[in-house]
């Protein structure tokens, strides 16, 4: 039996939005599925239905949530994966894994330097999976992909900075997603849907949008997660030509 697992995944996680369960549909599109058949069968009548193993690589958020069986995130995932799943077939094995990561040549001291609290502090500072890739730090396979198709269209970005700004009295620190320059013109690309950017942080992700814009940032993007990770490339095209034309 062959099984399109980026079908599956993408179903799953329509079936949580449905369902109004947006964090764990965010959490979901963080990882990676894969489902073979563990080699048991079960009879129902005269019905022979499969036994399947579900395995998911994932960032630390997904394996904590995955691997503790009372979370009401893990409990929902593996409900809308059982719901997707081809009739006749049921799960006997459902294992989780944590996801490797990119190297570079630098990759242990890299990780030291982090381990001890030093190294860069103003990159992604609060991520508590970090990622690691040419030396920055992200916080999704998302966002690296997004940096990978940047560097290819050759442009200046910031990738996960704190800002220090607000024009009133008060000032704030705030961190965009990608600060990016193109021709000498400023915009903000938001990757969205991800554990960290739950439908919960609307508000304060408009609040920060608005507070780069009374800087002069004209131009403040948001794209889904599971398009910058399944389309990188038209994501930053469509953005910078967004950019271009402001």
């Amino acid at each position: 039996m062959n099984f399109n697992e980026d079908v599956l995944l993408a179903s799953a996680a329509r079936f949580l939005v449905d369902g109004g369960q947006e964090d764990a549909a965010s959490v979901l599109l963080a990882c990676s599925l894969a489902v073979y058949e563990s080699g048991d069968t079960w009879y129902v009548g005269d019905e022979t239905h499969r036994a399947l193993h579900v395995e998911i690589h994932g960032p630390r958020a997904a394996y904590d949530a995955l691997g503790d069986e009372q979370s009401a995130v893990g409990q929902a995932i593996r409900r809308a994966i059982s719901a997707v799943l081809p009739s006749q077939t049921y799960v006997k094995h459902f294992s989780v894994h944590a996801e490797l990561i990119d190297v570079d040549p630098d990759w242990r001291m890299e990780l030291l330097e982090i381990a001890r609290g030093r190294g860069v502090h103003n990159q992604a500072a609060d991520a508590q999976n970090v990622r690691l890739w040419n030396s920055l730090r992200f916080r999704s396979e998302s966002e690296i992909r997004i940096a990978r198709a940047l560097d290819e269209a050759k442009v200046l970005y910031l990738p996960n900075c704190k800002a220090r700004l607000g024009t009133g009295p008060r000032r704030h620190n705030r961190e965009a997603d990608f600060l990016i320059c193109c021709d000498g013109r400023w915009g903000i690309l938001e990757v969205d849907g991800e554990p960290f950017h739950p439908p919960s942080r609307t508000v304060e992700d408009h609040e920060r949008d608005r507070l780069f814009r009374s800087h002069g940032v004209r131009v403040v993007e948001h794209f889904d997660a599971s398009r910058c990770f399944e389309e990188p490339r038209a994501v930053v095209q469509e953005f910078l030509a967004i950019l271009k034309r402001s």
